[in-house]
């Protein structure tokens, strides 16, 4: 082992100093699995967003040593103070689960999510501007989940609600799918569906949910001016019954009759396209 390595935690640690640039590599040797509360970021897109976003716990980047001094850059830009570490190819294969990285991973902690009446207590100041959300009613897959969160952000939704049971936690995949939009829109976890339901309704929020058997055309959610919620179910059963019961409406979008139905993500981005024609923001 050279003088410039140290043992910790059962595997080698590198340090190498550049005398000219005065830049710092740290390579780490015998892979070792990241700790429990912390998560994989990968992808340019997604990791510049995350380390844009203030209230991400940022612990380490992984990369390559061809671009160590580009992301060195990019950190220093965002003026933080981040360890980069070094590894193979190899290496970061394994620690994103053998998921496309693009030579980068973003090391970090999940963002807190909020509770129902911490988002409405944050928006209770404006009365003057609607709000909008979209609930997910046990929608499990994660590359869903993200690629809602993603359309979300792009028409204007203010949060988006995710059940406490039967729901991804936030993870590299999740993350990716969303292209960052998860560092810029709030997220709410339920604990009871019906129950948030109800308080929504105390609030003045005009509750939908999307069915197919639904009574009303999608179409109608451009007239909505007021606060709205959208509800989906998940990817089989689409709403429960419970929840069924407690909204106000439900709607259905008109699909080829030789379709089934659509993927829960492309039937949210229809229906949030729908209910943002016509809003005007303050």
């Amino acid at each position: 082992m050279k003088r410039n390595s140290k043992k910790i935690n059962n595997h080698f640690t590198k340090v190498e100093k550049n005398k000219k640039t005065k830049e710092k590599k740290i390579f780490h040797f015998n892979y070792t699995l990241l700790k429990n509360n912390q998560i994989p970021i990968s992808g340019r897109h997604s990791i510049l967003s995350a380390l844009n976003n203030k209230n991400r716990k940022l612990h380490y980047l992984i990369t390559n040593d061809t671009n160590f001094s580009k992301w060195k850059d990019d950190i220093n830009k965002f003026k933080l103070k981040l360890d980069i570490e070094v590894k193979t190819k190899e290496e970061m294969d394994k620690i994103n689960n053998y998921k496309p990285h693009q030579n980068a991973i973003l090391v970090t902690e999940p963002l807190k999510r909020l509770s129902m009446d911490e988002f409405l207590s944050h928006h209770r100041s404006n009365n003057q501007i609607p709000i909008r959300l979209i609930l997910l009613d046990e929608v499990t897959d994660p590359q869903n989940v993200g690629a809602i969160i993603r359309s979300a952000l792009a028409f204007k939704m203010d949060g988006l609600a995710l059940s406490q049971r039967n729901s991804p936690q936030e993870t590299s995949a999740l993350t990716k799918a969303s292209s960052g939009a998860i560092e810029k829109l709030q997220i709410i976890e339920l604990s009871n569906m019906s129950r948030e339901i109800k308080k929504l309704q105390k609030y003045n929020f005009s509750i939908y949910g999307l069915a197919g058997e639904g009574e009303k055309d999608v179409y109608e959610l451009e007239n909505e001016t007021g606060n709205v919620a959208l509800i989906l179910g998940s990817e089989g059963k689409g709403l429960r019954r419970l929840t069924k019961e407690n909204v106000d409406s439900l709607i259905k979008i008109p699909i080829n009759a030789q379709s089934d139905s659509l993927n829960v993500s492309n039937a949210a981005s229809v229906a949030m396209f729908q209910l943002q024609k016509n809003i005007t923001r303050i």
